[in-house]
């Protein structure tokens, strides 16, 4: 990074000598106070004019020539006549050239000739300005810190010349970034302040011990060490005027305190406390960089930095996916995602306080938990049960509930595992894997992953093209009336005859499909041919029959969901009463209030709501009440388990009891027994879907 040399006026004004300088850029004189209350006036800036009223013409006559005088390196003398309050004055000054880092002229200094110690230490500063510019251009950061610890030494003669940082919150320790001493540069010592000159350092702007420090300190360790007898010592302050560090220089002899010492301090500490503080910076962002602003987790990139070290013995990864968010980032807003990324950080660090653990969010919606304490994967595993079930209680976000689910990859590592990004790549596969068997779930890495990621992988691809091959088709399972043993309607059920692999069920791709976006076209497709076959069948002979279409999450959180479907029933000529909307309560649940909004468009235009997978999900009667459907639907899974498990039979008990007192009808999803019908009917359920009755089939297959 390039370094910008300072103007050197900024240095000759801290002189405590008279000194003026002439910059030829705005032709105009600067004064420091030594000097104005030499002359007697109040100005520290002059203009031309103003120089002029004050000197003999002949003097002004000499001083334009020199403003106009080609480059040269001389030296001049300036014998000149002051005028002011009516009397004139003589003087001489030494008058020396200025020039830029390029080499370009940039004014005169001029300094009172009457003491030729002071014209000495006067070039000694020049010197130095040049050198330390020079310096600064060429070097930085602890080259930098070493090149003038060595030069400040040498100019001013003394054994020993050092920079410090303070650290801690009271700057009780002062660190050593670079010390000469007798012809040796080190680094890296850190001593206490107390009880030193180091201490008022702390406080105030400077520190001049030009004997007998050690009588002063006798307790001050660093003055012990290096034998010292003279302490002289500037604070370094940043921009904003905190202090940051310090610049000293001892010697086992004594010094003369003479004005011209402070001034060659001030330049090397304004020019320390400039690097210093860039490399402060420098770190803070470092720092910064290596975690996330939004959650104050680790990021990705100091994650994997540290992840190999970390694996070195045995651990264990989890991978944490949000379901849904980009969905909900679209609906809800960027600021409640945000919002929910941080508190779901935040219930991360309580879950695994206990834990010797590292947490990083590693992308968007994805964050990673190394657990490296003796815990085993089975108590891993009840871990992410206790996540995936907290996570029915809602996000409280500006006042509302959001709910959200977590889909969870384990993956175990053992020093003969490979490398990190191999075991970060098995946590990203069981992560897909829980993605792909419904979210809401965790899965532990196996060996067979890998090869089913690299066919998920060409799926993918397929699936682009799929829609405008025409590979997708509907499939059609009919829901019966118990009463009656009629069918009442159709299910549209999606399957994708692939060219490959054949005919497959939603399970192989429409997680893949939510992946990559794919998924509201899709949606819409199967909408719109569905619509288009009930109609068909309508008008051969079955007005009243209807057909039931699953909405995906991202197809409900689209804004422009109502007017799709309406345009759907538009284009195919049926009727809103003839159409079945089934939505899950995880959807529902995301963003309750405009839910129930969509939801009450969708009905008072005649369209039935069903609440599918019902038991699955959060289950709650506070909100139940709420939503405007028409019917839910008891999953499979407790279908299935009604002769053989008692427990689950509570459930549906409770199911068709919650059902029936808010006055919303029942559809039992997965009847394939006799025996499921007869406990279904006994309980008051008389509406039924399943293989008992039918297996979903093609369109041309259906009997009407």
């Amino acid at each position: 990074m390039a370094q910008i040399a300072e103007h050197p006026w900024k240095t000759l004004k801290q002189l405590s000598i008279p000194v003026w300088f002439y910059q030829l850029s705005d032709e105009k004189i600067y004064l420091n106070e030594p000097l104005q209350e030499m002359l007697g006036i109040e100005l520290a800036v002059m203009d031309k004019q103003q120089v002029k009223e004050k000197l003999h013409e002949e003097d002004w006559s000499y001083f334009e020539r020199l403003a106009r005088s080609e480059r040269s390196e001389r030296i001049l003398e300036f014998d000149y006549r002051w005028s002011n309050g009516g009397e004139s004055h003589w003087f001489k000054d030494i008058v020396h050239p200025f020039y830029n880092e390029v080499g370009n002229r940039i004014g005169y200094s001029g300094i009172g000739a009457t003491d030729r110690i002071y014209q000495m230490d006067l070039g000694r500063i020049k010197n130095a300005i040049v050198e330390i510019g020079e310096g600064f251009l060429r070097y930085n950061g602890q080259a930098f810190f070493d090149f003038l610890v060595k030069y400040l030494a040498a100019v001013l003669q003394v054994n020993t010349a050092f920079i410090g940082e303070w650290k801690g919150q009271q700057k009780n320790e002062l660190f050593v970034c670079s010390i000469f001493h007798k012809g040796e540069t080190s680094n890296g010592d850190t001593y206490q302040v107390e009880e030193s000159p180091l201490e008022l350092l702390a406080t105030s702007v400077d520190c001049f011990y030009p004997s007998r420090a050690q009588e002063y300190f006798p307790s001050a360790s660093i003055l012990k060490r290096y034998e010292v007898e003279s302490f002289l010592g500037k604070t370094l302050m940043s921009s904003d005027q905190e202090p940051i560090g310090v610049l000293a220089v001892m010697d086992q002899r004594k010094q003369t305190n003479n004005p011209m010492i402070r001034p060659l301090l001030q330049i090397f500490a304004d020019r320390i406390a400039n690097e210093m503080s860039r490399i402060q910076t420098e770190e803070k962002l470092e720092v910064l960089s290596r975690y996330d602003s939004l959650t104050g987790l680790l990021t990705r990139n100091y994650f994997s930095d540290i992840l190999p070290g970390a694996l070195e013995e045995s651990a264990i990864l989890l991978l944490f996916d949000i379901d849904n968010f980009k969905m909900i980032n679209d609906s809800w807003g960027h600021a409640k995602g945000d919002e929910l990324l941080r508190q779901f950080a935040s219930y991360l660090r309580k879950t695994f306080a206990k834990q010797e653990c590292v947490l990083s969010r590693i992308s968007s919606d994805e964050y990673a938990v190394l657990i490296r304490s003796s815990i085993t994967l089975e108590d891993v595993c009840l871990l992410g049960e206790q996540i995936i079930h907290s996570m029915r209680r809602p996000f409280i976000i500006e006042g509302k509930e959001f709910y959200t689910t977590v889909s969870i990859g384990i993956a175990t590592s053992t020093p003969d595992s490979g490398d990190a990004e191999e075991v970060l790549r098995r946590a990203d596969a069981a992560m897909h894997k829980a993605k792909r068997n419904g979210k809401n779930r965790y899965e532990i890495y196996d060996s067979r992953m890998g090869e089913q990621m690299r066919e998920e992988l060409q799926l993918k691809q397929a699936l682009h093209q799929a829609l405008e091959e025409g590979e997708f088709l509907l499939y059609y399972q009919p829901q019966i009336s118990g009463e009656t043993l009629q069918v009442k309607g159709f299910e549209a059920l999606i399957r994708w005859n692939h060219p490959e692999h054949g005919l497959l069920s939603p399970h192989h791709f429409i997680s893949l499909a939510e992946e990559t976006g794919m998924i509201v076209d899709i949606g819409e497709w199967v909408l719109r041919e569905a619509c288009r076959q009930a109609k068909q069948w309508q008008e051969y002979g079955e007005p009243h029959l209807k057909v039931a279409v699953n909405l995906s999450a991202y197809q409900f959180a689209d804004v422009a969901l109502t007017d799709k479907i309406m345009g759907a029933l538009t284009a195919s000529g049926l009727a809103p009463e003839s159409l079945i909307i089934e939505i899950t309560e995880t959807m529902v649940l995301q963003d309750f209030d405009r839910s129930i909004e969509t939801l009450n468009t969708l009905r008072n235009s005649g369209i039935s709501i069903h609440l599918d997978d019902f038991g699955v999900g959060f289950s709650s009667l506070s909100y139940l009440h709420r939503l405007p459907v028409d019917a839910i639907k008891i999953d499979r899974s407790f279908i299935n388990q009604i002769d053989s498990d008692r427990n689950e039979v509570v459930i549906v008990n409770a199911i068709i009891s919650m059902a029936q007192s808010l006055g919303l009808d029942v559809i039992a999803e997965g009847v394939e027994r006799k025996e499921h019908i007869v406990y279904l009917q006994e309980k008051g359920c008389y509406d039924y879907q399943g293989y008992f009755f039918s297996k979903p089939v093609p369109a041309e297959c259906v009997s009407l």
